[in-house]
């Protein structure tokens, strides 16, 4: 005798989620600067938790993917603590998260290495969790568009 039973829950009760982030580093003439096939480009990029309880926890839950244009970006789904924005209350509460950015690549036989800082708010609701706006060295570069993906340029 078999027995299978299941749960479901009512769509309505379902939280919407929506914390990927694609990041796109260029330079001013639009180059591609963290595909390391292309010279003068990034060979690594690694971000590292700037509010964790250990000083510069690495975040190794980013990866580096191409897009259909087989331009390399970030891709960043969570890892970094996340912490209360005390200002928030009841229902609707932000989160963020601060991270190091650290960009290296070899010239002339020597490493160098490029530093910068991401800030990440979330907005939590009952229904909904989702990235509302990403600073980069403390200049807002993204606030969330309703039903359009987190898409996100860097000019280095």
């Amino acid at each position: 005798i078999v027995l299978i039973t299941s749960c479901s829950r009512d769509e309505e009760d379902a939280q919407y989620i929506d914390q990927i982030l694609n990041i796109y580093v260029k330079d001013a003439t639009d180059k591609d600067l963290i595909n390391p096939r292309i010279p003068g480009s990034f060979t690594s990029v690694q971000f590292f938790d700037l509010l964790a309880e250990t000083d510069l926890r690495p975040v190794s839950t980013l990866s580096l993917l191409k897009d259909k244009d087989t331009v390399t970006y970030i891709d960043y789904t969570a890892g970094a603590t996340r912490l209360l924005d005390n200002t928030t209350s009841g229902d609707n509460k932000n989160y963020y998260s601060e991270m190091l950015v650290r960009f290296s690549k070899t010239e002339n036989n020597q490493t160098i290495i490029d530093e910068d800082t991401i800030k990440i708010e979330y907005n939590w609701t009952p229904k909904s969790f989702h990235v509302s706006k990403m600073w980069h060295s403390n200049q807002l570069v993204f606030t969330k568009e309703e039903g359009k993906p987190n898409i996100i340029k860097l000019v280095k």
